[in-house]
């Protein structure tokens, strides 16, 4: 709203709060939420209490609409605002008690009397009713209510609306009743400055405080370009931001520029998505190379996110869309879930080269922005790729795509960087090939989540192109043959570690190889069933602990994902191999033991997509 806009709402308010003005109706104040009704006038109110000096306090009672359902409701947070030496619970009594008799008001001689001595103070006070097309109860009532305060009470009311969201059942009653009630409808929006100044005051985080008072101005334009700013929005924005520079790696507090660029980003994307413009799939799919830009305009059909993208970029342009500072990956997990993936967010930041400079980024990571890179630069990270692939200090499967995908980028610009004839798809199969004869690649399958398009929160270089498909099916048969490999380590001692650790049972459903869990993880088949049985029944006792913890890892493995399928064959197995230890217990033991084998594996069963023998 501009200043003259401002200053005219305030011009006829004072006109309207005069006291020698008797004026028989309301005001509305009319605006989509977040777009600063209730700063607006809380602002107007408190100055005005300031000139006036009235030793009563504020001149006016707010009272929020959201959620109620009785117009005693509304009494009780005025009455908590008159009398606040009460007790919350007695406030609570004496304003439900004054709320009854003000729904009776209109129709009993006997209750004005007292109504009006409990309400004494409301003299000379301005009411603000806030969220009306919030309230659970019908709306024409809570206005026949408000009606009653100002044609028998002569209050002044002003009510704050965002008239758009009225219910669709109530428009007509609610048309009536505001053309009896309503004098004036106003219009407003908080002045943009003056509302970010009391959101960077409500910040803890003194970096980010220090950053939304830099860049200002460029906040401002951000916020906004959109066409419809929600201060909402924007306060949740700052505070997901606020959260995010204080979790992640502390060299990022350190780089203005790269600070500036995340706020940037979050704003127009963090707002975006909160008005529903942008899904959580769409947000995850925006592209983030200038190499994958420049190519939207040359398609005809556009994929997931990149229409998006071109709305977005048209409309944001202080936002730097490429190569931004934490990807949209990870602030869609922030966005829509509130997590904060901070060991994965660190290691995109110790590569990126506005947070820790080009010295400590690796070639690959410089060049997957080649087109920011000057040409000394260019010729610095160029040659350091090759001699690094030379060398095979490349082992995670994401930074061998990134470099493939890099290489093939760059030889469509006209650089060879492998040398004039050298067959790419060749050259990455036999660099994979030597890496699995060492053993050195790691079985990582990051590398190939995300939809399978990026890695290290970077989506690959000539993604869609023949030739990297062809060396991702390489690359990614070989990290499933090391991660065999890896598992078949694991079970050697697996069943020494459940033995002596039942803490450890856990680790038989829970995610993260890191941390030695193997949810979704096939290994149990390289465990001798036999071996694996004397876990389950020990003493002529199950152990339900162990039982349970493995039903839970089987529990809706088939048909949702089938990541355990070669373990399918092994719970035969091990089934067969408890049998023969129940066959040969002693009664009683015996048949309570076969109860309980034919029970675990029936839930089992159920999990892989099996039926039991017999049933």
């Amino acid at each position: 709203m501009g200043k003259s806009y401002v200053l005219e709402a305030a011009r006829f308010l004072d006109y309207y709060l005069d006291d020698a003005v008797e004026a028989e109706y309301a005001v509305m104040l009319s605006a989509p939420w977040g777009a600063g009704k209730t700063h607006f006038i809380k602002k107007y109110l408190e100055e005005r209490s300031r000139r006036t000096s009235s030793d009563e306090g504020m001149c006016y009672l707010y009272a929020s609409l959201y959620g109620i359902t009785s117009t005693s409701a509304i009494n009780d947070q005025f009455f908590a605002q008159l009398h606040p030496h009460l007790t919350s619970k007695a406030s609570r009594l004496i304003g439900t008690i004054a709320g009854s008799l003000a729904e009776k008001f209109a129709g009993a001689k006997n209750s004005g009397q007292i109504f009006q001595d409990l309400v004494l103070k409301l003299e000379g006070k301005v009411l603000v009713i806030d969220d009306l097309e919030r309230c659970s109860m019908k709306i024409p009532d809570v206005m026949g209510f408000i009606n009653t305060l100002v044609e028998h009470e002569r209050l002044k009311v002003i009510i704050l609306v965002n008239e758009e969201e009225i219910p669709d059942g109530q428009r007509d009653e609610y048309a009536r009743q505001k053309e009896k009630l309503i004098g004036k409808t106003i219009t407003v929006k908080a002045d943009p400055g003056e509302v970010l100044e009391k959101l960077r005051a409500g910040l803890s985080s003194s970096t980010a405080r220090e950053v939304v008072e830099r860049e200002q101005s460029a906040l401002l334009s951000t916020f906004t370009a959109s066409g419809k700013p929600n201060f909402r929005n924007l306060r949740a924005v700052l505070g997901d931001y606020e959260r995010l520079i204080e979790a992640v790696d502390p060299r990022l507090k350190g780089k203005p520029e790269a600070l500036k660029q995340l706020l940037l980003y979050m704003i127009a994307t963090g707002s975006e998505s909160r008005t529903g413009t942008l899904t959580k799939e769409t947000l995850q799919n925006l592209p983030t190379t200038r190499f994958a830009v420049a190519r939207i305009g040359a398609q005809g059909a556009k994929g997931a996110g990149e229409q998006p993208f071109e709305l977005l970029a048209s409309r944001y342009p202080d936002v730097q869309w490429t190569d931004p500072i934490i990807g949209p990956k990870h602030l869609s997990e922030l966005f829509f879930t509130g997590n904060i993936e901070v060991s994965e967010i660190n290691d995109i930041l110790a590569r990126h080269p506005e947070v820790v400079g080009h010295a400590e980024v690796p070639a690959w990571r410089l060049l997957w922005n080649w087109t920011q890179l000057s040409k000394t630069e260019y010729d610095i990270a160029a040659p350091a790729l090759v001699r690094a692939l030379a060398e095979g200090r490349y082992n995670h499967p994401g930074e061998i795509l990134h470099s493939a995908g890099i290489i093939l980028t760059l030889r469509e610009y006209g650089d060879p960087l492998l040398g004039q004839g050298v067959e790419v798809v060749s050259y990455f199969a036999g660099y994979v090939s030597k890496q699995l004869e060492q053993n050195t690649l790691k079985p990582n399958k990051g590398a190939f989540g995300f939809d399978g398009t990026g890695a290290a929160g970077l989506g690959y270089s000539s993604f869609s192109s023949p030739e990297f498909q062809a060396i991702y099916s390489v690359v990614k048969l070989a990290c499933e043959e090391m991660g065999r490999r890896r598992m078949a380590q694991v079970a050697d001692c697996y069943i020494a570690r459940l033995r002596d650790d039942p803490s450890s049972y856990t680790s038989l459903y829970e995610y993260g190889l890191e941390d030695g869990n193997y949810g979704g993880v096939a290994f149990l088949h390289h465990i001798e069933a036999a071996d694996f049985a004397t876990l389950l029944i020990t003493d002529s006792c199950s152990n339900d602990h162990l039982f349970a913890s493995l039903i839970k890892r089987f529990e809706h493995d088939h048909p949702v994902r089938n990541a355990l399928l070669d373990e399918y064959d092994w719970t035969d197995e091990l089934r067969k191999q408890l049998l023969v230890i129940v066959d040969a217990e002693v009664a009683p033991f015996g048949g309570m033991l076969r109860q309980r084998v034919k029970y675990y594996f029936g839930k089992i069963a159920e999990g892989i997509g099996r039926s039991l023998p017999g049933d």
